[in-house]
């Protein structure tokens, strides 16, 4: 059947989703989520249109100025004399460069001198070729330039230089519901649930008593199977918000969970008088029909909660299975499909998908299908079975014997692989390990009771009748209806050689278990009296049931085996072979007794 986990992930990752982006709550609610105030971030400091580009190219203007000294100089006049005296002042060291070209200006001076000596007369001569006055050449042209303005424009510069870029301050992490949710799905697909659960711990306080918030924690809650912790959230949610769906439905199944029935039911009562349709309601009221085999009312349900919302997988998927065990294959098939449309990776879809195939006798397509199914849950006990049955049907012996050992590996405590490879090996005639996984299986299940009749059909063929009689015995007492085991107990002990055992046998049980008129009984008196074998023959004969009479047929070859009428008895095992009704576990047993 499903899994009802699936019901409430996908609650909590849709209605939930939806209720956080829409920022709204149940009707009812008292409680208003606002919408989260993102802090803005701090707005950049507006700076001067400074480009630094042009603090780098007057280095290249200043060669070429240096190339033209004698017109730079002409036009420098007496106050430029004095903002050379201002220049120190700033902190900027000189470059390279600067330092270089004063240098050169240094060393020419003892020629500027030379040159003027002639003319110390004049006074003109003696104050033009000041040394100092080449290093203006060296200046930057922004520093003649500023020479006209006032100092203090300068000084922008310098913090033009030294002021770096604002830093931009990473946004604050803010908490939101939108954020919690994808860290929860994220969480979900990796980690173990007890470290999803971990991520509530982190919830502001503000938000700690949200809707949004308590209803998430109930459910993962829930599908982590603490029940406790998650009904104590679940009736805090209940008491605010008595009317909501969501969480009547949790409500619902963790009554469900815990084996309240009844609280169970009357939750389910109050959510379908307020919705009809709920899909929730109805398709958990479809399921509980199914468990009690009651296809037809389960099929109702399912419709009616399609009718609530016809694209529920939960619905689909129940509809689909019981659809098929009414028989109705078309609607199955096409419900199946219609889940593939809507969820591609849904191998429950597929393993069904393959079972209509199979009732098609196209097992090359079932195959196909148990395979996709596998692919996406590769540790499905029930999906392994069907693969291996599928194979068995086209009579790929290893592969199906393969496929049902790894169900066992999966499961080596569940019945049902044993069941399908201990009839595998028993077709192939390998008794041993029959044997041995008929013996898991009723170790497995009890009360599985065909498990014992096997074992005794596999004694009886190895020749130890004890044991066979023993397992009958205890397939008798597992069903007790089917009279038919007292008369193959009965036969055992003359197998085994114990005559007057068979006979008290008969006496006390087995002529007590049918009527007088009836064949079982002729047949048992035949055993008990050894009188009229012929009239039992013919009476044998006479019977219309093809079924019962190769039955009945065999008992009387077994009748002449233990007279050691070996002739006769091999004409009426025979005869039980060539009716080909091997519809009675007898059969087999017939089949070994023409062969022994």
């Amino acid at each position: 059947m499903k899994k009802k986990i699936g019901l409430f992930l996908c609650i909590l990752f849709t209605s939930l989703f939806l209720i956080v982006s829409c920022g709204t709550v149940p009707e009812n609610s008292s409680e208003e989520i606002e919408p989260v105030m993102v802090v803005p971030l701090r707005p950049e400091p507006e700076a001067e249109p400074v480009e630094e580009p042009e603090i780098t190219e007057p280095a290249a203007e200043e060669t070429d100025s240096v190339e033209e000294p004698a017109e730079l100089f002409a036009e420098t006049e007496e106050p430029v004399v004095e903002e050379q005296e201002i220049v120190p002042e700033a902190d900027e060291p000189e470059s390279d460069a600067e330092e270089t070209a004063a240098e050169e200006t240094v060393s020419e001076e003892p020629e500027a001198e030379s040159e003027t000596e002639p003319a110390e007369e004049s006074e003109e001569f003696v104050i033009l070729p000041e040394p100092e006055e080449p290093v203006v050449v060296e200046e930057p042209v922004e520093e003649q330039e500023s020479a006209e303005e006032p100092a203090e424009e300068t000084a922008p510069v310098e913090e033009t230089v030294i002021i770096e870029p604002p830093v931009e301050e990473p946004e604050p992490d803010v908490f939101t519901l939108e954020k919690l949710l994808l860290q929860l799905q994220a969480s979900l697909d990796k980690n173990p649930m007890s470290e999803t659960l971990a991520l509530f711990e982190t919830v502001p306080p503000e938000f700690s008593e949200s809707f949004t918030v308590k209803y998430l924690y109930a459910t993962l809650l829930f599908s982590a199977g603490r029940y406790p912790e998650a009904a104590e959230i679940t009736d805090w949610l209940f008491a605010r918000y008595p009317d909501d769906a969501d969480v009547l439905t949790l409500k619902m199944m963790l009554a469900k969970a815990t084996g309240k029935s009844k609280d169970k039911t009357a939750v389910l009562n109050q959510i379908i008088q307020s919705d009809p349709y709920n899909t929730d309601a109805n398709t958990e009221l479809g399921d509980e029909q199914m468990l009690k085999k009651n296809w037809q009312k389960a099929n109702t349900y399912y419709l009616t909660a399609l009718a609530g919302n016809a694209t529920n997988i939960d619905a689909l998927a129940g509809y689909g299975q019981s659809s098929y065990y009414l028989g109705k294959l078309t609607e199955s098939e096409r419900t199946f499909k219609k889940m593939i449309d809507l969820d591609p990776q849904n191998a429950y879809a597929y393993s069904y998908l393959g079972k209509l195939a199979a009732e098609k006798y196209n097992y090359k397509e079932a195959v196909s299908y148990a395979l996709k199914a596998l692919e996406i849950e590769p540790d499905s006990y029930d999906y392994w079975l069907d693969y291996g049955t599928f194979l068995r049907e086209q009579n790929k012996v290893e592969e199906a014997e393969q496929a049902w050992t790894k169900a066992i590996s999966l499961r080596p405590d569940y019945f049902l692989g044993y069941v399908y490879r201990a009839g595998l090996y028993d077709d192939q005639d390998n008794i041993e390990l029959a044997l041995a996984d008929y013996l898991q299986v009723v170790k497995c299940k009890p009360e599985y009771y065909f498990a014992y009749e096997s074992l005794g059909v596999l004694f009886w063929i190895k020749g130890d009748y004890a044991a066979a009689r023993n397992w009958f015995t205890k397939a008798y007492e597992m069903y007790p209806s089917n009279n038919i085991y007292s008369l193959i107990i009965a036969v055992s002990y003359y197998r085994e050689g114990k005559a007057k055992d068979g006979k008290n046998y008969i006496s006390k049980t087995v002529l007590k278990k049918f009527s007088k008129d009836s064949l079982e009984y002729a047949v048992a008196r035949l055993f008990y009296d050894n009188v009229g074998p012929g009239t039992v023959a013919t009476k044998i004969q006479n019977e219309t049931n093809a079924n019962r009479k190769a039955q009945m047929l065999f008992y009387l070859a077994e009748y002449y085996t233990s007279r050691s009428n070996f002739s006769l008895a091999q004409k009426y095992y025979i005869l039980v072979h060539e009716m080909e009704t091997p519809n009675f576990f007898e059969y087999r047993l017939n089949e070994y007794a023409i062969t022994e």
